[in-house]
């Protein structure tokens, strides 16, 4: 069960808090659990609990900001949700991936692509956990090593682009870990246990 945890940046580099993750393959598929504490855009915790089946494609989702909550539930390619104790309308679908601040999304997104590629996205604002549809590219660069304070990595090198604004940021993922993601995660410790990628050095 792969291990560790990240120094959460503010998207241009500055550290503004942690996430502690553990993520494991199971019969199903694979499930990403962290705790995150961050002091954007205020000091808080949170819970982030995702869960998919073995094609990649989530299956449900928890995420607790303290102020907010969201439980989703994927069936037949079918979302439902409810946030702060109410239902609320997701626009998703077989060819919609699910985004959140946190790299598991990031990590799952690249793993059901394994390709370049422009998708529809269901956006859940940080902390308020709101619903938004948006566009993102995926851009596969190849495999390359990447340095992190946690270790080197073999890992395949991503082009991420929020295509509306532009802001865009290389990605680094090995196996089912984000090891670096440019001005927003640093992988700042790491235990790869018996299923997850091995640092080089």
């Amino acid at each position: 069960m792969p291990a560790g945890r990240y120094t959460v940046l503010d998207g241009s580099g500055r550290p503004v808090g942690t996430e502690s993750f553990r993520c494991a393959p199971g019969p199903a598929g694979w499930r990403y659990f962290a705790e995150v504490e961050t002091s954007v855009p205020q000091p808080h915790r949170e819970v982030v609990d995702f869960v998919v089946d073995r094609s990649w494609r989530p299956v449900r989702l928890r995420i607790e900001t303290g102020s907010h909550d969201l439980a989703l539930i994927v069936e037949d390619d079918r979302a439902s949700a409810v946030r702060d104790g109410a239902p609320v309308e997701v626009a998703f679908g077989p060819e919609v991936e699910l985004d959140y601040l946190s790299p598991c999304f990031n990590a799952v997104t690249a793993n059901r692509l394994g390709r370049s590629a422009e998708i529809d996205v269901l956006y859940l604002r940080p902390v308020t956990c709101e619903p938004v549809a948006m566009r993102q590219r995926y851009e596969l660069k190849g495999q390359e090593e990447v340095a992190t304070p946690a270790g080197r990595f073999r890992a395949a090198r991503w082009q991420y682009t929020a295509v509306a604004s532009g802001w865009t940021r290389p990605i680094w993922v090995a196996g089912d870990v984000v090891v670096a993601y440019e001005d927003v995660f640093e992988l700042a410790e790491y235990d790869p246990g018996r299923s997850g990628p091995f640092p080089l050095d």
